[in-house]
């Protein structure tokens, strides 16, 4: 166990170099966090975010190899010198990816885990458990299998689980990427209430979403750490390079056939999901999913993609449908061992071609590099790389702009709607709902009893009314 009278953090030249990459992750870090301090740390997708808290945790070098010089200091004393294990009690970390760091099969057990581990009492176990579930809002799914929890709802289980640990520091890997508006709120809620007695370092390129925390900024890239800005500075976000201040774009004509119709569609797995929801992929549109966590977005995709049938009615695709489908977790559609490998799977053109969308997509430098390796939002853009490569007329996102800076969320765009200027119709689920009001040409709102569509504030509105402004543009701001 580590023991310590200080949560205090000192990164001492520290430097990470991958083995199988040409640059270092870090270069040089020197930064001090003091504790109780509130921090965000941002910059470009693949910059180092991710590393510089797997270094923290000790993953980085006990469980993921890499060249480490310099050191980093927790409470005082090194964590390069220290086991994972050790440090469990004192250094929690919220992954990137919920999915990577869920262990059990059950939401309760999942969140006893960690202080079972600890070989807490048992009433001591509980009253954790009850205490983290009530926190993220997660009590309902207690017995739930973790196997069918929608990617949100692992999110939340994911943060719950840590929060049981108790840590003295608190690392969060992108916490807001799969949370709805209303999660978001209430997660920032709570880490309010929780700040003076701890040491708060977030990773985020949604920053905007941070303002009730005050945090001070950190931002990184290429590995160094390029500018500091104190907290409750009013900051420009997007010459930053930072995502927010999204101007609208101009729609593209959706007069042309549809290419899917969803006629009385009615699906359900345990429990109901989706009743009687009808609608058209039009083509030149795009369509925004937007709603809470598990209420059924990602189940929509894959039942218009064919994946899943429906209980009840009826869903066809008209001939001459090519369907590109981006899964909300890249992992579970790569399949090569090299980037490049995996872009020619279903390459139709030259190597020419291949160079210029890896280049388009920030992949060049990585093209023989193992898929699984890139940080997550790499993947996701190589993901979306690949889909693109089939050229569909049909194109399925699941939150596409998880790990995306704003230069690559501004490339994601502009292949959105290159779709929909050749006349295919996309479907895009996100909780970004400033960038879906800016992007799309009609909104879905989605839970388990409503399903609105129609244009974007027209849906707004009765959000408003209803009394769930959480999900307007406004509630960003």
């Amino acid at each position: 166990m580590w023991s310590s009278s200080s949560s205090e953090i000192d990164f001492r030249d520290l430097t990470v170099r991958y083995p199988d990459r040409k640059a270092a992750a870090l270069c040089a870090i020197n930064e001090r966090i003091d504790e109780g301090d509130v921090v965000t740390i941002a910059g470009p997708s693949g910059c180092g975010k991710t590393t510089l808290c797997r270094t923290l945790t000790g993953f980085i070098p006990g469980m993921i190899p890499a060249e480490v010089s310099g050191d980093v200091l927790l409470g005082g004393r090194s964590a390069l010198r220290a086991r994972p294990e050790d440090l469990a009690t004192f250094v929690g970390l919220v992954q990137q990816d919920p999915e990577a760091q869920i262990c059990t099969l059950n939401v309760r057990q999942e969140v006893a885990f960690g202080p079972e581990n600890l070989c807490l009492p048992g009433p001591e176990v509980e009253s954790r458990v009850e205490h983290a579930l009530g926190a993220m809002g997660i009590s309902h799914l207690c017995e739930r299998k973790t196997t069918t929890l929608s990617g949100g709802e692992k999110q939340r289980l994911a943060i719950a689980s840590i929060l049981a640990m108790e840590p003295r520091v608190l690392l969060l890997d992108e916490p807001t990427a799969n949370l709805d508006p209303r999660g978001v709120r209430n997660l920032f809620a709570l880490l309010s209430k929780g700040v003076p007695t701890r040491t708060l370092v977030i990773v985020e390129h949604r920053v905007e979403a941070l303002r009730a925390l005050a945090p001070r900024l950190i931002l990184l890239d290429g590995g160094r750490i390029v500018d500091r800005y104190p907290a409750r500075e009013r900051l420009d976000y997007a010459s930053l390079g930072l995502r927010g201040g999204w101007a609208p774009t101009e729609g593209s004509e959706s007069s042309r056939p549809s290419w899917v119709e969803a006629r009385g569609v009615s699906f359900g797995y345990d429990e109901p999901l989706l009743h009687d929801l009808s609608l058209s992929l039009r083509g030149g549109e795009v369509l925004a999913l937007i709603g809470p966590n598990g209420g059924g977005k990602t189940t929509l995709l894959r039942l218009l993609a064919g994946l899943e049938r429906p209980v009840s009615g009826t869903i066809e695709r008209q001939p001459g449908s090519r369907i590109g489908f981006v899964f909300q977790d890249p992992h579970h559609q790569i399949f090569e061992r090299t980037v490049r490998k995996e872009m020619e799977l279903e390459h139709p053109d030259p190597i020419t071609a291949i160079d210029a969308e890896l280049q388009a997509a920030r992949l060049a430098d990585l093209d023989n590099a193992a898929p699984l390796s890139l940080s997550l939002g790499e993947q996701r853009r190589l993901t979306i790389a690949t889909a693109l490569a089939r050229r569909p007329n049909v194109l399925l996102l699941d939150e596409p702009f998880i790990g995306q800076d704003r230069r690559n969320v501004l490339w994601i765009i502009d292949r959105i709607r290159a779709v929909a200027a050749e006349g295919g119709a996309v479907v895009l689920v996100t909780h970004d709902i400033p960038l879906a009001s800016a992007l799309c040409d009609r909104l879905l709102y989605l839970e388990r009893d409503a399903a609105w569509i129609g244009r974007s504030e027209d849906v707004f509105d009765r959000l408003r009314e209803r009394g769930d402004a959480e999900f307007t543009p406004e509630a960003w701001s």
